[in-house]
This record gives structure tokens, C-alpha cells and sequence, in this order.
């Protein structure tokens, strides 16, 4: 797979990037590259390690995840200016928690998460920015899962009861 270089500019125009200061997007840029991909196709494995933490450019990704005796199931849909792959930068959560899927045709800013986390221990100003950001995504991450399974383990019989 051929990962492109990123420029300067490309960074400068992603929302996502706008709170840092000129010499922080130069530092982004400098540790991404573009990774394109197809539909259908498998961009990271759940368990695999983590090397890059993505942000979506265009395109769609299925999240999913592995219930035993269930098969695959799709938890989220990362769209455009969303990231996904944020354990690439944690401690805690050394590899993949969930398996990475192209929807349709697209391309994803992959920021080189040993380098980044590097960058971010040398330079404290753009680490609480990026974690913030990584925050930010977890949070929402934890509230959709929280919805999903409230929806999944909800009594229907109770409803009808009380409605």
C-alpha cells in the first residue's frame, strides 16, 4: 500500500488542527502521510498493534468489533473529520480494540503515533491539545457505546407498559 506524503497546507485546513499554532501543524505534517482506501477493506484488525492514529479525510469507515458467537458487529461509522485508531497513542490500550473497515472508497491522515506521542512528551503545549482532542473522541465514543447497548438490553415488554 502506498502512503502519500502530506503537506503543510492540508494540515493547516483541517479543523481538527486549527487550535495549534503554525509550528505544531508543521510538526503533524511533518509525522503524516495520506493513506488511501477501498471499500470493503480492512484497515486495521482488532488486536493488531497500533502504529498510526487516523483522521478521516473522506470516505466512511465501519468500526466493528468481534462478539463470539455472534460474528462481526458494526458499533460506528466514522465520517470526514472524525478520528479513529486513538489507542495508537495510549498506554493503556496498546493495540486495536476494534476493526477498521472501508465503507466506501476514501483516504485517511495517518499521523505516526510513535512520533506523535514523542512530540507530545517533548512538547506539553501540544500534548494537552492532542489529548484533549483524543478526549474529546473517547467521550463520545463511550456515550454512543453506552446508547447502543442501553438500546440493546432495553425491555420492550416495559415500554408497552408504561407508554
Amino acid at each position: 500500500m502506498d502512503f502519500q506524503p502530506v503537506s503543510f497546507e492540508l494540515i493547516r485546513s483541517i479543523p481538527l488542527f486549527a487550535d495549534l499554532s503554525i509550528q505544531h501543524q508543521k510538526v503533524i505534517a511533518e509525522m503524516s502521510s495520506i493513506r488511501p482506501f477501498q471499500e470493503n477493506e480492512e484497515i486495521f484488525h482488532e488486536g493488531d498493534t497500533s502504529d498510526c492514529l487516523y483522521l478521516m479525510l473522506d470516505g466512511r469507515v465501519a468500526l466493528e468489533i468481534h462478539i463470539p458467537n455472534r460474528g462481526r458487529s458494526r458499533i460506528l461509522t466514522v465520517e470526514p473529520q472524525e478520528m479513529l485508531g486513538w489507542s495508537g497513542i495510549t498506554d493503556v490500550v496498546p493495540r486495536r480494540t476494534l476493526t477498521a473497515r472501508g465503507v466506501c472508497d476514501g483516504r485517511l491522515l495517518c499521523i505516526d503515533a510513535p512520533k506523535l506521542i514523542k512530540a507530545c512528551e517533548q512538547d506539553h503545549d501540544l500534548g494537552f491539545v492532542v489529548m484533549h482532542h483524543v478526549a474529546n473522541v473517547i467521550a463520545g465514543r463511550l456515550m454512543a457505546t453506552r446508547m447502543q447497548l442501553l438500546d440493546m438490553f432495553s425491555d420492550p415488554s416495559s415500554e408497552a407498559r408504561h407508554g
